[in-house]
């Protein structure tokens, strides 16, 4: 009997993981600029329109800091750390010169919070 709880507790919980960590990541262009691709990673949950409309959001708000402008910038990725329990999201900017290093990151209040 105890076989089959420890059992049925596994399966739960690779289940719940794969719900939160299997997720795809959605890619979309910025309606604003299209040359900026915006990336939201599997934990954020969100589609690929929402995905770019936080994208453009974030865009209108320019430049988080003086180091690089936002003519710069062709990318924006958005995650969720820790799973999401109790943290904000990040967004993090990629320069066309730096394509696979962000320039920047902050921290940004989720999607639907």
């Amino acid at each position: 009997m105890v076989r089959i709880g420890v059992l049925a507790a596994v399966v739960v919980v690779l289940v719940g993981a794969w719900l939160l960590l299997g997720r795809p990541a959605v890619e979309a262009r910025s309606t604003s600029d299209p040359d900026i691709t915006v990336e939201c990673d599997g934990s954020t949950s969100v589609t690929q329109e929402a995905c770019g409309a936080w994208g453009d959001e974030v865009l209108a708000l320019g430049a988080p800091s003086t180091t690089f402008e936002m003519i710069d910038v062709n990318r924006l990725r958005f995650t969720k750390p820790l799973l999401g329990f109790g943290s904000p999201c990040q967004v993090e900017y990629f320069l066309q010169r730096y394509p696979d290093d962000p320039a920047w990151d902050t921290d940004i209040p989720c999607e639907g919070d």
